[in-house]
């Protein structure tokens, strides 16, 4: 076997990109649990769902978003226009995405949580391989920064976005000064889906939570009550979640 090694030979080459990398928090031990199989086709229905849905709502900038799925890990892409405005909404195209995805997870659809990172940068992305420096950034975020279930977003992001008050609304500032994805921004009345969503996670874990997944539910709660509280959409208890999580 062959591989023409002469640069001059492709045309490939990286462009400025905004991506997403997002990793499942707890799916090591479903994949190892009795329960993989249906593990397995829930997470593909989720994937299925998320792209079908992408595509058929009826943006312009949607139409070249892209995912790479590798196990319980996933990647989305939005190419950047140089053009102000119109980067603007090639921005709010990926954060709604991301967001509608973490969304679904969470709610009743799954019951899962997930941790990731949004950054921009040089990437290349075919159906062969995704490459370059936004996707490291990204993925750093992920791996080494998130902990909590939220998806960081980077300085590069927050900088352009700032002073749109629309796309400000996707930012949210943590304790420890970091901005990550405000998933509830474009869902309204959806206190019940989460709440059953957080009733699926107790269930998974039953009574052997221990303190880091404790931690973990803590910030989901919290940062789901703020945000019905903003939005005045907690006026009934069926819009909360339970503080005890044991119960």
């Amino acid at each position: 076997m062959f591989v023409n090694q002469n640069a001059n030979a492709y045309d490939r080459k990286t462009d400025t990109y905004i991506v997403a990398y997002i990793d499942f928090l707890g799916m090591t031990n479903r994949i190892k649990g009795t329960d993989r199989l249906l593990v397995m086709n829930k997470l593909y229905n989720l994937y299925a769902f998320s792209i079908k849905l992408t595509k058929d709502i009826e943006i312009e900038e949607n139409q070249d978003i892209r995912f790479k799925i590798f196990s319980d890990n996933i990647i989305i892409t939005k190419s950047l226009s140089t053009e102000t405005e119109q980067r603007k909404r090639d921005i709010r195209s990926l954060l709604m995405c991301a967001g509608y995805f973490q969304e679904l997870t969470v709610s009743d659809s799954v019951g899962w949580l997930l941790r990731g990172g949004i950054s921009m940068g040089q990437l290349f992305i075919d159906d062969v391989m995704v490459w370059g420096d936004a996707l490291l950034k990204a993925y750093y975020f992920e791996d080494k920064i998130a902990n909590y279930p939220r998806i960081i977003i980077d300085k590069n992001v927050v900088d352009e976005i700032t002073d749109n008050k629309q796309l400000n609304e996707y930012l949210r500032q943590d304790f420890d000064n970091l901005y990550f994805l405000n998933f509830l921004n474009d869902c309204h009345f959806c206190g019940e889906m989460l709440m059953s969503g957080f009733r699926i996670m107790q269930d998974e874990v039953g009574n052997s939570i221990d303190e880091r997944t404790y931690q973990k539910f803590s910030w989901h709660m919290n940062f789901v009550n703020s945000e019905l509280d903003r939005k005045n959409e907690k006026k009934d208890k069926q819009y909360r979640l339970s503080r005890n999580i044991n119960n």
